[in-house]
């Protein structure tokens, strides 16, 4: 370990590794109360940021001896505000900002902003400020918002932007300039071998002789642990997929023909009727997901039982394990970081008196890690790069009340949205389902910016991330015909403006056509984004007539309220929408 990385709680402490990771810089994360007497043969050390304010009682403190060790400090965030007040600086409550936002750099020489302009794009979520600073601390960077967006004191610097997300362009330079000038440390690579190996003796030790069962969906992650496992256990591992009634159109179908050419034993288990029974009036989101994992759970059980197998595999990946396990700065106990941003079938919603053993080989991975693994692994083109589709299906992708006709539609739709965007690079595309709009939506914001629009919050309640922590917003959708002629950067500052201000706000749509005669009152929103690690996602930059072609298509199925695009990234929303 050259770098370690102290967890102040924030989600994207995984990032951080990930980003210096594929630089070729060895990190690894440490509970942020690490004594400094541990830290002494590291060659740097980074602060992550966290969903707390310094002020707060429950506040997360490292050992303050660290800042005596000699050995540079980088703090993102959190950490940023952590640091000027242990060096004598003021950080004030409530005095933030969230969404992209234009930095200057004001000391270009500086050698952590090698290679960044005068000017650039940087990522801010977060509720307080430093206000003052100690006048032997030099400033290297601010905003319009932010007098003191970075700092430093000889070794020790401070960022209170996100230099470890996509949303900063330039970011990694950063951690780059941080670790190979700051600290002086030699790059390495990430060793996919090391890795295969490490698995394969994970689960033969765990194994042994015995059976295991795997869930696979399909998609990329559970596909490539199949096949690693299936070197070393054959057919004494037992795949199996359920079709839930929440699958895209004949992808159950597909699954079953594709893991079978693979030469794995699946077995195929049709459960629609269940799964639709025990999710019929369940709009609450995270008992959505929890009733999907429990009965996920029971049909593994089951199927355990007959064969006498005590282990389940899971190609959990490291985003499922971070948003189920922090988000609400309250929930803290000790060194754990409590809370959830959303609850994945696969690890929060899993019920606590299963008796199957869970193995998840893959849990510390991102999906572009997995997908290197899948290449090397021999997995087919088709597999590598399938879109991703959440465990509970279309269940978080219809907000409000499941139904027959809306499942059927949502498969038709989505039928449409895929093929469409077969040619576009996203990383990810979808629609979802919305139950109408409500009342009307007005802001100076959409006054300066659009001044004719039309505007309004949209029915139920949606997923959303501010300031490393959860909330359950609301999402609004806007008509306005200067959309079309809008720049893609001025639509990234527009969303970032909005669920900046407004807190209840955590998603915006641009709303392609509005529909006087509906034949069902229903939205249709259309999801693209672009990202690496799924952590952080912007939308997808895409040619307004291809949505209105895509919106002519949709037509000839239904005529709903509204047909839109969303533009909002991750944060303030999540990818999915519940």
């Amino acid at each position: 370990m050259d770098i370690a990385i102290l967890d102040l709680g924030g989600q994207y402490v995984f990032n951080i590794r990930r980003c210096l990771l594929e630089q070729g810089f060895n990190a690894a994360i440490l509970p942020f109360n690490t004594p400094a007497e541990k830290l002494r043969d590291v060659k740097g050390i980074i602060l992550s940021g966290g969903p707390y304010s310094v002020y707060d009682e429950n506040a997360p403190m490292i050992d303050e001896k660290i800042l005596r060790l000699g050995k540079p400090i980088l703090g993102i965030c959190y950490g940023h505000q952590l640091l000027a007040k242990f060096l004598g600086g003021i950080v004030k409550r409530g005095v933030g900002e969230y969404g992209f936002s234009e930095i200057n750099i004001l000391d270009k020489n500086n050698v952590l902003f090698r290679g960044w302009n005068n000017r650039e794009i940087c990522w801010m979520s977060h509720s307080d400020n430093i206000v003052k600073l100690p006048k032997n601390i030099e400033v290297l960077a601010s905003t319009d918002k932010c007098k003191y967006a970075s700092f430093h004191l000889d070794d020790i610097y401070g960022v209170q932007f996100h230099p470890e997300v996509s949303h900063t362009p330039k970011g990694y330079m950063i951690l780059r300039n941080f670790a190979a000038d700051v600290c002086g440390i030699e790059k390495t690579k990430w060793n996919v071998e090391s890795f295969i190996k490490k698995s394969m003796d994970d689960i033969r030790r765990n194994i042994g002789d015995g059976r295991a069962i795997i869930a696979v969906s399909g998609g990329v992650d559970s596909t490539t642990l199949a096949v690693l496992a299936h070197k070393i256990l054959g057919n004494r591992l037992i795949c199996i997929h359920i079709d839930t009634g929440l699958m895209r159109k004949n992808e159950s179908k597909m699954v079953v023909e594709m893991l079978g050419k693979l030469g794995l034993n699946v077995v195929h288990i049709e459960s629609r009727e269940e799964f639709l029974r025990e999710l019929d009036d369940v709009v609450d989101s995270d008992r959505r997901r929890k009733i999907i994992g429990k009965i996920f759970i029971k049909k593994f059980e089951e199927i355990a039982d007959k064969y006498n197998v005590k282990w389940l595999l899971q190609g959990t990946i490291a985003p499922d394990v971070i948003e189920s396990s922090r988000g609400s700065a309250e929930r803290r106990r000790g060194i754990r970081h409590g809370g959830l941003i959303k609850v994945h079938h696969n690890v929060a919603g899993l019920p606590n008196d299963m008796k199957l053993n869970v193995l998840e080989p893959f849990k510390e991975l991102f999906k572009y890690q997995v997908r290197i693994l899948a290449k090397r692994l021999g997995l087919p083109r088709e597999i590598i790069e399938r879109q991703p589709f959440p465990g509970p299906g279309l269940g978080c992708r219809i907000v409000g009340k499941i139904t027959l006709d809306k499942l059927e539609l949502l498969r038709d739709i989505t039928d449409i949205v895929e093929k469409s965007f077969s040619e576009v690079k996203s990383s990810q595309y979808f629609t979802y389902l919305v139950n109408g709009i409500e009342k009307s939506f007005k802001s100076s914001i959409l006054n300066r910016k659009l001044k004719v629009y039309k505007a309004f919050y949209l029915k139920g309640k949606f997923i959303g991330i501010k300031g490393d922590e959860r909330i359950i917003g609301r999402a609004i959708g806007i008509f306005s015909k200067k959309f079309r002629d809008m720049k893609y950067i001025e639509l990234l500052k527009l969303q970032s403006e909005i669920t900046g201000k407004y807190r209840d706000i955590c998603r915006v749509i641009v709303l392609l056509k509005i529909f006087e005669n509906y034949s069902k009152e229903i939205g249709i929103v259309i999801r693209a984004v672009d990202t690496m690690d799924f952590m952080t996602a912007i939308p997808s930059k895409i040619d307004f007539t291809m949505l209105e072609k895509i919106s002519i298509d949709i037509e000839r199925i239904i005529k709903p309220i509204f047909i839109g695009y969303e533009i909002t990234t991750k944060p303030a929303a999540t990818i999915e929408p519940i």
